[in-house]
């Protein structure tokens, strides 16, 4: 066999050998950054007004995915009436290690809520989730959607079948999507309408979502940016919010707000004169009178 020969049968197999080196390389560099980087912000802010801990990390998913598995992780988020902060007993990232900067997340085992509510009182909302994923798309470092579903909510106060979160940010505006399916409400902000949700859905968009450009570059506190965006007129513009309770949907729009503690405000308006009242760190459903 002559040296051309060998040279055009071994130089595919050395490619793609050299390409695996450098794929293992690039992904310990990565790698190496990023468990500095989780390190030094853990206890401390990640962005303004943000605060991340957690007890244990691993990082795995070489050479071509960089996930990252962190243990009892709390999140801390800065608001107007005192924080609102998140723990979860398991917690992991995925992304890839080339390409758009694209996160799944994964939370499992008991997750808790908690946060002090426009009077002053302190509350607390446990939960056990059969699944809880997310995803986060980041464009040249801007957040333009999120997604998220938790399958199985089990908590005291609040359970449902499923829970989802939709938001993406548009060239105009940004669009948001709630649905709660089977749901069981005995207290808490949806009290106005349970006990019993057979289903709950919303179609909205917010306005002015350019106010809140910094907050989606991790540049501003979600506080500072709410309240800029509060003053200057943004709202949650809802096109269509469907609740169904044994068997009868009612449909609501209208244009909600933010008060001054944060809280959801305002009033959608129904068919047959249904209401739906936003207010006082709750909502309450108010049916027009039967004719006679």
């Amino acid at each position: 066999m002559r040296y051309s020969s060998r040279f055009f049968l071994y130089a595919p197999f050395v490619g793609l050998l050299l390409l695996a080196a450098i794929a293992m390389l690039h992904w310990w560099i990565v790698a190496s950054a990023w468990a500095r980087k989780l390190d030094a912000v853990n206890g401390h802010e990640i962005m303004p007004g943000v605060r991340m801990s957690f007890s244990q990390k691993r990082l795995a998913g070489f050479p071509f995915r960089l996930d990252t598995i962190l243990k009892d992780l709390r999140l801390e988020v800065a608001d107007v009436s005192g924080p609102i902060i998140w723990t979860s007993e398991n917690f992991a990232m995925h992304r890839l290690t080339y390409g758009r900067v694209q996160a799944i997340l994964e939370a499992a085992g008991q997750q808790t809520l908690s946060w002090t509510d426009a009077h002053g009182g302190q509350h607390r909302f446990a939960f056990l989730p059969g699944t809880f994923r997310a995803s986060a798309i980041l464009d040249r470092g801007k957040l333009t959607r999120f997604d998220s579903e938790i399958a199985d909510l089990d908590g005291q106060d609040f359970r449902a079948a499923n829970a989802q979160l939709h938001f993406r940010v548009l060239r105009d505006g940004a669009d948001l999507y709630l649905r709660f399916q089977n749901a069981h409400a005995a207290g808490g902000y949806a009290r106005g309408i349970g006990p019993e949700i057979s289903a709950l859905v919303a179609n909205a968009s917010l306005t002015k979502p350019d106010l809140l450009g910094n907050l989606f570059r991790g540049e501003q506190s979600p506080n500072a940016a709410l309240e800029t965006w509060r003053a200057n007129g943004g709202n949650i513009a809802i096109r269509d919010l469907a609740v169904t309770r044994a068997d009868k949907m009612l449909h609501f729009h209208g244009t909600l707000s933010l008060d001054d503690l944060h809280d959801l405000s305002g009033t959608l308006s129904g068919g047959r004169g249904n209401q739906l009242r936003f207010g006082g760190n709750g909502m309450s459903l108010t049916s027009a009178p039967a004719r006679p």
